[in-house]
């Protein structure tokens, strides 16, 4: 109790998932080759067959093997392709039936809605010596460090730490006089990349950035030496120094300037520098203690260079890919309907699940609830959950939840209070026993392995919500169209004593897989 307001109690409202009927396709002038060869032949016979209308017995050679019949299915051919062509133009023009990744980013563009770009994990680094020193050593940075890796190759690089945790690209790790190490650092995943380019005078001038995919966040565009601001939008009738980033589909970056009515023109002959970061996604998500290397280092003052070790403490997290064709084609319809602003829990839900940092991840899952009291009609209790990775959650940091706490309240209503709590992962265990004949024993490999990519798929985190309640009648649904079961028994166990075939999670809590069993029985 606090203020005599209960805090823990049954929510009087709660945000639900705003979802629409999908349109799968449009056919609006689907006509496919049998059907338009057998309307021209028809029509051939209606004006030139036996009783043709305009002139009778002229032709009646149908047989497949004539000339005429060739003629006819190499104009259907035509047809038919060209009818499929304007149905792809026609879905195209649809989030719910684009299929080109680079016509959902335009379309994303043309309502102001911007994809998240890729995100580089983030991971603290300790560098140690073997003696403490009575002078101070200064490393300079950023340290690349490989990731061992049989995908693509790519490193991630070290950089002193504010408290927060947060790289500071200007300022150099330092070992203090007396000590042997420095734990404030930070191993960010990517490659720093430094470009310069010359002013043009002109209005709108436009840098296209040489190497991609451009990390979330990263840009930061000098002009002969002053930094300039990155906004959203020229929205103020000022020429200030600002400057606009695109991205298009590949994360290629693209930096714009103003037209000195809103946003200042680099004047002609200028110096401009851009310096930026490359990389992003789940590569850089590395287990404590995966990489320990060592770096020797000179020191002014000494004959000799001092071997340095640096090592990982903590994990690699907040590593994602950016959004992609399915990710546009989610986000796109239910970011439009808030208009950019939090009034009803939808709109608490929608702002809150697409939000993201930097360097302090992004949510993965979020519920606004309304508390079921008077004097709390006002206040707004947010539940999240950060994105972890391939599909799983965790707690979102306390940075997280501040830098959402200050996007909210730019776009919530002014008599709402936000209180942001973490949400509550329920881990559940499942036991899936599979009936089946002894004649597919041989296949028992190939079997589970396509039940289990099943129950994954039926257990992706887009499919889950905070208080929706799992079924064994759903999952059974799910594989029911596997032709070789005969029957499945599914059960599902929590912590929870009670658990079985239903699981109702509370308010704030969301389902999780924990371990899947899958075990064959053959009669």
């Amino acid at each position: 109790m606090s203020d005599n307001c209960p805090v823990e109690i049954k929510p009087l409202s709660q945000s639900t998932d705003s979802r629409s009927s999908l349109t799968f396709n449009l056919n609006y002038t689907n006509q496919d080759f049998w059907s338009m060869k057998a309307r021209l032949v028809d029509f051939v016979k209606e004006r030139f067959g036996p009783n043709g209308t305009e002139l009778p017995n002229t032709f009646n050679d149908f047989v497949e093997s004539s000339i005429a019949i060739m003629l006819i299915e190499n104009w259907a051919f035509l047809a038919d392709t060209l009818s499929f062509k304007m149905d792809q133009i026609v879905n195209e023009l649809f989030i719910d039936t684009v299929t080109e990744v680079e016509n959902a980013f335009r379309l994303a563009k043309l309502v102001g809605f911007q994809p998240t770009p890729p995100i580089a994990a983030r991971s603290k680094w300790i560098a140690q010596i073997n003696a403490a020193l009575s002078d101070d050593i200064e490393i300079e940075t950023p340290i690349s460090i490989d990731i061992p890796s049989t995908n693509t190759p790519t490193s991630i690089e070290l950089f002193a730490a504010d408290n927060s945790g947060q790289p500071l690209f200007d300022q150099n790790i330092i070992i203090p006089a007396g000590s042997k190490f420095n734990k404030s650092i930070v191993g960010v995943e990517g490659r720093t990349i430094n470009e310069e380019f010359s002013g043009t005078g002109q209005v709108g001038q436009t840098l296209t950035l040489s190497f991609s995919p451009v990390i979330f966040g990263s840009i930061i565009v000098s002009v002969d030496g002053t930094t300039w601001e990155e906004v959203d939008y020229f929205t103020d009738s000022q020429p200030r120094k600002e400057y606009r980033i695109e991205f298009n589909s590949d994360y290629e970056a693209f930096v714009m300037f103003g037209n000195n009515r809103t946003g200042m023109i680099p004047s002609n002959g200028s110096r401009i520098e851009v310096r930026y970061r490359i990389g992003g996604g789940t590569i850089g998500n590395i287990v404590t203690g995966f990489i320990q290397t060592q770096r020797q280092v000179v020191v002014a003052g000494l004959d000799y260079s001092v071997p340095i070790t640096y090592s990982n403490y903590t994990k690699g997290e907040y590593g994602y890919g950016g959004d992609g064709l399915n990710e546009v084609k989610r986000k796109l319809p239910r970011w439009i309907k808030t208009q950019d602003r939090a009034v009803t829990a939808s709109d608490y839900k929608t702002l809150t699940d697409q939000f993201a940092t930097p360097y302090y991840g992004k949510v993965g899952k979020s519920t606004a609830v309304l508390r079921n009291y008077g004097c709390s009609g006002n206040i707004v209790d947010l539940y999240i959950l950060a994105d972890d990775g391939d599909d799983t959650l965790a707690n979102a940091s306390n940075e997280l939840k501040v830098a959402l706490n200050e996007e909210l309240n730019s776009k919530k209503m002014l008599t709402d209070f936000l209180c942001i709590k973490d949400g509550i992962v329920l881990n559940i265990d499942v036991s899936v026993d599979v009936i089946l004949d002894r004649f597919y024993r041989k296949f028992e490999t190939e079997l589970k392995e396509n039940i289990l990519r099943r129950i994954n798929a039926f257990f992706s985190i887009n499919n889950w919500d905070y208080n929706q309640v799992l079924r064994d009648t759903d999952l059974i649904k799910e594989l029911s169209d596997i032709k070789e079961i005969q029957s499945f028994q599914i059960t599902f166990v929590t912590e929870d004593s009670e658990s079985g075939m239903t699981v109702t999670p509370k308010f704030n809590e969301i389902i999780r897989p924990d371990t899947i069993t899958i075990s064959m029985v053959y009669n």
